[in-house]
């Protein structure tokens, strides 16, 4: 498998363009709200640029519906969109986009405006659509759209520490499930209580999700055994699809075992959904996407009956939002097993910890997930509630090696029927516990929903400003190199990747700490994203280190301020 390697350097003075935000959290006095409308201003010698002609209107624009949605594509070269549907807006940079949380049958008018980098709009071009439900068979689906998703007996997410959440979406996301995460690379997984049982021919494994996000992984495992974590490696005759996509919105797909990948991945568009299947057949395994095949392998698994677990992580430690519409099984019938509660677990806690008994269990089961510090034999034991009781390979074949993680799997006794469950290790060896989860079960389930609100947001944040210093021929100056003094262009930069953006007021340019200029971006309403140079003179400034610092605003007074400084060295 191909692996995604950062590299972080030390941080120079005079090295690239340093973006901060603020992230609160301080007892300082409140601040007054940053400016939601800006004053043209050019300090002497300072050259800013203004609105020219206005951009052309979208063109080819397409609308597909779904459930409770529709998606849009239109060809423009504008930096930003606006989309208008009932008594909705919203900016984008890219051409195209979703609106969720919409009504099925119900007809939507739609306006979509090319807006510039100083907020000019377009004419509109407009479209119409009808949600519609989607009725297609499946052996298993849920399309999550009640109130408090996720239903308990169908799923169980699993993540190492209280640093993710999957609950019904907020805003316009309020009828699909939204698995939020702050747990940066490790991966969270939302693990399918249902087994997924392969058909004589054909099976499938089917998710609609607008997952990866930009600078973000999907991950879609079929596991033959009773596994709920997405670790490394990946289990023996286990089938793991990897799409993975840069900040850039460039994806890959990768397929595990022996996969090859066929045809490139269309380049993603932020927060619009897209339909993965992972199709088992008689002749090997396919990752599709959107009809289209991506990815082969020949692998063709001996096994019946598999644990399906669909996980989301960062590539760079970034928090994810990943919105969930459907997913579905096309394969042999096959119903999840009725769920009591779900105990506490904790590792080598204290003894004294109460532990009520739960009534109407027959039968429960610890899962675990380890990683040995150093070589040794496996371990073969845990004590549940003061009661040993033997420990094994979730999956026959694991290997037990340093570094490498082991799902492992103990039947509780009835003594371990509890609220709360002390799982000690029987090992004299140095072991991290990745992840523990118990599965109780009786002769009669136990209603497990249970309303939240989503960890990250939906609301939009500003994009970042990139300043950077050309030459006078607007040609980039290397990296850390000193210049004369003379003109020099600062270009500005601001452009995201994201599903929606805040509305951009404008931004203020600071030379060493002195404000130069004040360039607003609000001709017909606020602009998004865009490219901007100024000219600046230094041609009587000292030699030596200078910085620019660019300040962008929103037309929100609750969008915090964006910053972005570049650093540049003056010749003697």
């Amino acid at each position: 498998m191909k692996r995604v390697v950062l590299v972080v350097a030390g941080l120079a003075l005079v090295a690239g363009v340093i973006v901060l935000r603020d992230t609160g959290g301080t007892d300082l006095p409140t601040a007054p709200p940053p400016p939601t409308k800006l004053k043209a201003y050019a300090a002497e010698q300072i050259l800013v640029p203004g609105p020219q002609s206005r951009p052309s209107t979208p063109t080819n624009v397409v609308a597909r519906a779904g459930h409770h949605k529709i998606q849009l594509n239109w060809l423009g070269e504008a930096p930003a969109y606006e989309v208008r549907w009932g008594d909705k807006v919203k900016l984008v940079t890219r051409p195209g986009t979703q609106l969720n949380g919409l009504e099925n049958e119900r007809e939507q008018q739609i306006e979509i405006r090319a807006v510039d980098s100083f907020g000019q709009r377009s004419q509109p071009a407009r479209t119409k659509a009808i949600p519609r439900a989607d009725n297609a068979p499946y052996t298993f689906v849920d399309r999550f759209d009640a109130a408090d998703e996720p239903d308990l007996q169908r799923w169980r997410l699993s993540k190492r520490t209280d640093c993710a959440r999957a609950t019904s979406g907020d805003g316009n996301d309020h009828d699909r499930l939204v698995i939020s995460s702050s747990c940066g690379t490790r991966a969270v997984t939302l693990r399918s209580r249902t087994p997924f049982v392969r058909g004589d021919d054909e099976s499938r494994l089917v998710i609609e999700t607008d997952a990866p996000s930009t600078g973000g992984k999907l991950l879609l495992d079929l596991v033959p055994g009773p596994v709920s974590v997405q670790g490394e490696p990946v289990p023996p005759n286990t089938i793991r699809a990897t799409v993975s996509t840069d900040n850039s919105g460039n994806s890959i797909v990768e397929l595990v075992p022996n996969g090859t990948a066929v045809k490139p991945v269309p380049a993603a568009l932020p927060g619009v959904t897209v339909r993965w299947e992972v199709v088992l057949t008689l002749a090997g395994v396919q990752v599709v996407r959107d009809g289209d095949v991506l990815a082969t392998s020949p692998f063709v698994p001996q096994w019946r009956e598999a644990t399906a677990l669909v996980g989301v992580a960062a590539l760079a430690g970034d928090r994810i939002r990943a919105g969930v519409d459907l997913i579905g099984y096309r394969t042999a019938k096959a119903d999840a097993p009725l769920a009591g509660p779900t105990p506490q677990v904790r590792v080598d806690g204290p003894t004294s910890t109460s532990a009520l008994p739960i009534a109407d269990v027959t039968a429960g089961q610890l899962r675990i997930a380890m990683i040995p510090s150093r070589e040794s034999e496996p371990m073969t034991a845990v004590k549940v509630n003061g009661v040993e009781v033997p420990l094994r390979p979730a999956i026959e074949g694991t290997p037990w090696k340093p570094g490498a993680e082991y799902p492992a799997v103990a039947d509780l006794p009835k003594e371990a029927f509890t609220d709360n469950l002390n799982v000690q290790l029987v090992t004299q060896e140095r072991i991290q516990v990745t992840h523990t989860d118990v599965e109780l079960t009786g002769p009669k389930t136990t209603a497990q929903r249970q309303p939240g609100t989503p960890l990250v947001d939906a609301k939009p944040a500003l994009a970042d400003p990139i300043p950077e210093i050309l030459d006078a021929g607007g040609q980039p100056i290397e990296n850390g190199a000193a210049f004369d003094r003379g003109r020099v262009v600062l270009e500005i930069r601001v452009s995201a990747l994201d599903a929606a953006v805040a509305g951009l007021a404008g931004f203020e340019v600071r030379l060493d700490g002195n404000h130069v200029a004040t360039v607003p971006t609000t001709a017909d309403g606020p602009a998004a994203a865009g490219r901007w140079r100024i000219s600046l003179n230094t041609a009587t400034m000292t030699a030596g280190a200078h910085a620019v610092e660019v300040k962008a605003f929103s037309t929100d007074s609750e969008v915090h301020p964006e910053t972005g400084y570049v650093p540049f060295l003056l010749k003697a």
